[in-house]
């Protein structure tokens, strides 16, 4: 199945488009809307109508207005930045305690967490221990005193115990995650900048307006979004300080389908007053002498998030997503670039990148992720998820004329569009199958397949690396732990991923969860990814890669690591739940490979060494290898209201 998913040519907007409108003007007949009294006749009427009351006016129906999650609960789009399993979730959101009045409600989020991890990087000569404790603590506010008109604002720390935040702006993520957009002080005199870290923040601020045209919403400001099994967009509540976006959403809800478009602004070059500014915006200095300014940090270049997301339900059957989403950043100026007053155009370090992901997903699961009940599938349940890339990636290439092939990247001035250079383009391609079987309602076995490209030379003119968005990626309820691990050592990047897996949930002792994951390279040439999307180069056998000058001697290897995952969540009460789990890895011969390699071959020669073949002492004398064992384990309580 797999085989024909990784064959299908990378679909455009205009397919993806026409495939929505096609069940959407299907949806829209009456051909997915529930048949009913199919077959019978009705008889006419024959009493007098009763004559309608008169409709109230938009001041009388505000005044008699009371909030229909203060009896029915808080709906998903208003509980995003809280997580809990579904048990215990489902209490939370319908407590009525928690309303002070018919349209506001308070409520709080406290999760101490408790990490020991060792060895993750199989490293004999540095296993990397680490125990920490974390806090993610919330109050939020939610304000619904009309059918027009909600707003949200939740206020979040997230902290180590003892130090700061664990996200940074070394972190691909960091754009995202709250709280990690560290703020800095600006010194012109200076190249670089003072970071103020800062870890109470803002998670949530947004306005939501409703019955606008065509019954559609328009939620604004600070928000969180979660799509599908989250792993294209979504919260990464897991995290000590999850994903926020500033933007706004358009959504078109209703019964059978759904229609949103959204556009947000994940990073900024230029912001803040008073000279605060972001971390991330160019550092210039003056010329005393010419008065005129150059920048010799260039900073990060603003970056979107746009796209849309549309589902189509068939009854019980099925749910099919269609999305196309974009990651568009801005390009970069060399640093050192000349001012706007210089007679020659600056040199650009990179062009625009456009990262477009298309893609579709299908599932049973149409009651809120979940299957139905006595629905027509039974007790199976399965997904069917894959996705496209295109777009420049903002590098430019230059072709070897003798080889016929493309040999450098990322070299000074690469990114200006000199002769004889190409844009390089992004190709990847993810797929997943997900199923599983539950046994009397409590025993649930299933299996998951993911297939993330990888790319076999990194140094030509396509980027065949599956590049994933803002979301790390990691398991989404009643599917716990379902991607690579509960130990997030590994991106879905260059992965070829098989999981096992079993839940079981008792009548007083809480769920048991356990899952057996092999994590594989789709591409041996290609690196292993961390979790925050960089290569771990060094860490596995690979070759062809950006920059590369040194190539160790062994044996290829296609498998990273295996991993073994125990996990039991328990409800203490109808506030607090208990979370502990843990997983073994064990190295492959993609890391054992690299790790014990007695010889290496540098392409050209380096401040120690010259080109041509050299020994790796640290392995000859057993100083350097291989440690083929890592563990990591947690303690978690969650309570909120």
């Amino acid at each position: 199945m797999f085989q024909f998913f990784t064959k299908i040519p990378q679909q455009g907007l205009a397919g993806i488009f026409s495939f929505a409108l096609i069940f959407l003007a299907i949806g829209s007949q009456g051909i997915f809307a529930q048949a009913a009294n199919k077959g019978t006749v009705t008889a006419e009427p024959t009493a007098t109508p009763a004559v309608p009351a008169p409709a109230k006016t938009a001041a009388e129906e505000e005044d008699s207005y009371v909030s229909p999650m203060k009896s029915g609960g808080l709906t998903p789009e208003y509980t995003r930045s809280m997580f809990f399993e579904p048990e215990l979730g489902k209490k939370v959101a319908n407590h009525k305690k928690a309303w002070l009045n018919d349209w506001i409600r308070i409520g709080a989020y406290v999760r101490p967490r408790y990490e020991d991890r060792y060895n993750l990087a199989f490293d004999k000569s540095n296993k990397g221990y680490t125990s920490r404790a974390m806090q993610t603590s919330q109050v939020f506010f939610l304000i619904d005193p009309s059918p027009y008109f909600t707003a949200k604002v939740t206020i979040q720390d997230a902290r180590v115990w003892g130090g700061e935040t664990p996200a940074n702006v070394g972190d691909v993520r960091a754009n995202t995650f709250d709280a990690a957009g560290a703020t800095a002080v600006n010194n012109p005199a200076a190249a670089g900048a003072t970071t103020i870290p800062s870890q109470t923040t803002i998670r949530e601020a947004f306005v939501m307006l409703k019955k606008l045209p065509l019954d559609a919403k328009l939620q604004v400001g600070r928000q969180i979004m979660a799509y599908g099994d989250q792993r294209m967009i979504g919260g990464a509540n897991w995290t000590i300080n999850g994903l926020s976006y500033d933007g706004a959403r358009l959504m078109f809800d209703q019964d059978n389908y759904k229609i949103h478009f959204f556009g947000t602004k994940i990073a900024a070059n230029q912001n803040g007053v008073n000279g605060v500014v972001s971390a991330n915006a160019p550092v210039s200095v003056t010329d005393p002498v010419t008065k005129k300014a150059t920048v010799v940090n260039p900073g990060q270049p603003d970056q979107y998030l746009v796209g849309t997301y549309n589902s189509v339900t068939a009854k019980d059957w099925f749910t099919l997503d269609v999305y196309a989403l974009g990651v568009l950043t801005k390009k970069t100026a060399i640093a050192g670039a000349k001012s706007d007053l210089d007679l020659y155009n600056n040199g650009w370090a990179k062009q625009q990148s456009d990262l477009v992901t298309t893609g579709f997903r299908i599932t049973n699961r149409t009651a809120n992720n979940n299957l139905p009940k006595d629905g027509l599938w039974g007790a199976w349940d399965w997904a069917i998820e894959s996705a496209w890339q295109s777009g420049a990636t903002g590098e430019r290439s230059v072709k070897d004329p003798l080889l016929n092939s493309y040999v450098q990247q990322n070299v000074a001035g690469m990114g200006t569009q000199n002769y004889g250079t190409q844009a390089q383009k992004y190709s990847g391609s993810f797929h997943v199958l997900q199923t599983g079987y539950t046994f009397f309602e409590k025993f649930r076995a299933g299996f998951q397949y993911t297939y993330a490209s990888g790319d076999r030379n990194r140094t030509d003119g396509s980027n065949g690396t599956f590049q994933t968005l803002t979301n790390p990626r990691f398991g989404v309820f009643p599917y716990w732990n379902n991607v690579a691990g509960l130990s997030e050592n590994i991106d879905t990047k260059n992965l070829s991923s098989y999981n096992i897996n079993f839940s079981y949930k008792t009548d007083h002792y809480g769920t048991f969860y356990a899952a057996y994951i092999i994590n594989d390279k789709a591409q041996t040439q290609d690196a292993w990814y961390a979790i925050n999307g960089s290569a771990n180069t060094g860490a596995s056998t690979e070759s062809n890669g950006v920059g590369q000058t040194t190539v160790t001697l062994g044996g290829t290897g296609r498998n990273i690591y295996n991993e073994f995952d125990l996990t039991w969540m328990y409800v203490v009460n109808d506030y607090v739940s208990i979370w502990i789990g843990g997983g073994i890895l064990t190295a492959g011969n993609a890391v054992k490979n690299q790790r014990n390699a007695l010889y290496h071959y540098n392409l050209q020669a380096t401040s120690t060494e010259t080109a041509g073949l050299h020994l790796n002492t640290g392995v000859a004398t057993g100083a350097n290898g291989v440690a083929s064992m890592a563990h990591m384990f947690f303690f978690q309580v969650n309570a909120g209201f």
